[in-house]
């Protein structure tokens, strides 16, 4: 007997590190999502935050990010065979066009948004990630790119800042780790009673 996808329902959430469940609202990431991660080590949580999910069978794509190291990737703990790095032409259509086709195939999309991008746009990837029920993970190092993300209206926002590098004298020479304080809102994340 054939069987197709349909007949095998997606889970609702894609699991975590013990790490990342910490500070993530509900211990898991929920599909159909956007996070935004934003600040001197947006793109190491994020890694982090797919992590789990890849060694366990997710597929990952990251569109648009510049300079992104393998080896970091590596080292937070992403299956690199169930990664595919795609960069897009930077107009807001094109661009669009490609992230929603992306999205099609994907567990886990990890993009920068470039300036420009307009909100006709950003609703059709929006529309797409909901409706493929993908997680999708916006990283912005800078105010500006901050602001194209806001365009999403984010489920949770993780803003991060490095406290300390560590290494011999105090990370000056070779660096063996950072501390990174990580700053969670957003309209999913509980209100303090």
């Amino acid at each position: 007997m054939l069987t197709s996808l349909a007949d095998h329902p997606k889970p609702s959430h894609l699991p975590v590190s013990d790490v990342a469940r910490a500070f993530i609202p509900e211990g898991q990431l929920v599909r159909g999502r956007v996070i935004a991660c934003s600040g001197d080590a947006a793109l190491s949580v994020a890694l982090l935050l797919v992590a789990q999910a890849t060694q366990e069978g997710s597929w990952l794509a990251v569109v648009g990010v510049q300079h992104i190291a393998i080896l970091a990737a590596v080292e937070r703990g992403v299956a690199i065979e169930r990664l595919v790095l795609v960069h897009p032409p930077q107009q807001s259509k094109e661009w669009s066009t490609t992230v929603a086709a992306v999205v099609d195939g994907f567990d886990l999309v990890i993009m920068s948004v470039p300036r420009g991008v307009s909100p006709s746009d950003v609703r059709r990837v929006h529309t797409r990630i909901q409706a493929r029920q993908s997680v999708a993970i916006i990283v912005s190092n800078d105010s500006s790119s901050a602001m194209s993300s806001q365009l999403f209206h984010p489920d949770v926002v993780l803003h991060t800042t490095t406290s300390q590098w560590v290494g011999p004298d105090q990370g000056a020479g070779f660096l063996q780790h950072r501390d990174v304080r990580v700053q969670v809102s957003g309209r999913r994340v509980p209100r303090p009673t």
